[in-house]
């Protein structure tokens, strides 16, 4: 399969100037916090007009002009560089206006059409533009968008070859021949469509119910007529159906919860990107689209997106840093993510997005330091620290105090954890795990630096308080590694 290896963006939309994002040579998934105005949403458009822009040469959006920094004359560009694995040859190509054609390349214009790139608005599409409606019709959505470019693999033909083909112009109303052939190529038409939805439904009732509600959906399509008399196309509906404990929702789109019916869109597009055409290049964008579920609903996307789209490269963008934490813990293991974060600074005329690789926490406590932005780094040495605790007592398996509510299990029970457990060694006169002037040391910043509690009330943090801290943390993380 092919990976994006790197990211070059300059002089686009929200970017001034040039930004790169390395995806190291094996193409890693990417991970994406940023603030509102910092650039996450324009990283994810980059890569949606890149692909797009070889297929539809028409659309303004492909039109590179139009996305162009405005305060900036110097042409700016996208690029993105490939690879089939890390040891193939890396092949770059940009999509800017200097340089006219290169996004025409078949591996682009596979993968434009095979792509999935989904944000909150398009979930809206399933139900909130719907709300004056007693009923939810996807027909246009499903037919002119998500599976326009599915293939029957019979007749190699694409469900826009089969709509484009009894468009207007109809025939004169005595042309009974060609009303035949119209009304032969609308059966052809409502066969490919019932077959696709055949595929859709399973895969999308398989999905939802990954989130645990007992919820079922289904996509009811009657056909499309033709009107003699009117010269239409008649009964354009696909209308969603949902159940609730076994129970149909007429207007579900009202009665159900945001949570509910953000986990029904999400279904029906990723179940939608499983019947997309095969292409070496699989690319899966999700822009902040979990806005509408708490955080326990959150996490079964992510077990979603490893079972379901292994062989996609997936963008992950959000504006949650504790969703963003928790994500990059999920996927730090395995080396298949890189996370990085955006923030924006301003001037006195323009906002420019701030890009960080997302470094070691005891990394980003001393550049806090070194900014004299105490307080800061005390929180990202408070961090490290329950980072690090955290992840040796589940490496090791410790014994650590249980409650029926996780939200009340704090750092001082994983430290105590490892305190027994090191005193375990010493008495079967093993090594010891940590020293006794380490574990004081601990013991002494815990109660000032390293305790939560404590932050908000600091009003005097001192340097050099800080520079112990960072140097007992350090040895606690060489003595735990």
């Amino acid at each position: 399969m092919v990976r994006i290896t790197d990211i070059e963006i300059k002089n686009f939309r929200a970017f001034r100037g040039a930004y790169h994002i390395g995806l190291s040579k094996s193409g890693k998934n990417l991970l994406v916090y940023g603030e509102n105005g910092s650039g996450k949403s324009s990283l994810y458009l980059a890569l949606k007009y890149f692909l797009e822009s070889g297929v539809d040469e028409d659309d303004k959006d492909t039109d590179f002009e139009n996305h162009q920094n405005i305060f900036l004359q110097d042409p700016g560009h996208i690029k993105l560089s490939l690879r089939t694995d890390r040891w193939s040859r890396k092949n770059t190509y940009e999509w800017s206006q200097r340089v006219i054609g290169e996004t025409r390349d078949e591996l682009i214009t596979e993968a434009s059409k095979s792509k999935g790139f989904l944000d909150y608005k398009s979930l809206l599409e399933t139900h909130y533009i719907h709300r004056e409606n007693e009923a939810v019709n996807l027909f246009d959505l499903l037919v002119e968008g998500l599976l326009t470019n599915t293939i029957n693999p019979v007749t190699e033909r694409s469900l826009a070859q089969d709509w484009s083909a009894i468009q207007p112009p109809f025939p004169r109303r005595n042309a009974k021949n060609q009303i035949t052939a119209l009304e032969e190529r609308i059966g052809v038409f409502n066969d490919e469509l019932t077959n696709r939805l055949t595929e859709l439904r399973p895969k999308a009732s398989e999905i939802l119910s990954r989130f645990g509600y007992n919820v079922t959906l289904d996509l009811d399509f009657q056909g499309v007529t033709y009107n003699r008399d009117k010269k239409t196309l008649d009964n354009q509906e696909i209308l969603l159906k949902v159940e609730f404990f076994d129970t149909e929702i007429p207007s579900h789109h009202i009665f159900l919860n945001e949570a509910k019916l953000s986990a029904i869109a999400i279904a029906i597009y990723l179940s939608s990107v499983l019947l997309q055409p095969e292409s070496d290049l699989k690319i899966l964008a999700l822009d902040d689209v979990l806005i509408g579920l708490d955080m326990s609903n959150r996490l079964p996307v992510l077990n979603i997106l490893n079972d379901y789209f292994p062989d996609h490269q997936i963008f992950l963008t959000t504006y949650d840093k504790a969703w963003y934490e928790i994500v990059k813990q999920r996927t730090a293991s395995g080396g298949k993510w890189k996370a990085i974060e955006f923030y924006f600074d301003q001037t006195d005329a323009y906002e420019i997005p701030v890009y960080t690789k997302d470094k070691a926490y005891l990394e980003k406590a001393r550049e806090y330091l070194d900014a004299s932005d105490y307080k800061a780094c005390a929180v990202y040495l408070r961090t490290t620290f329950e980072a690090l605790i955290e992840g040796f007592c589940e490496s090791k398996h410790l014994l650590v105090r249980y409650y029926r509510n996780p939200n009340r299990r704090n750092s001082e029970h994983f430290w105590d954890a490892i305190k027994v457990e090191n005193k375990r060694r010493v008495n079967n006169q093993n090594p010891a795990l940590l020293d006794q002037v380490l574990i004081n040391d601990i013991e002494l910043y815990r109660t000032r630096i390293l305790n939560p509690l404590s932050h908000a009330s600091i009003t005097n943090i001192y340097k050099k308080e800080l520079e112990d801290t960072i140097e007992a943390v350090e040895q606690l993380e060489n003595a735990l590694a």
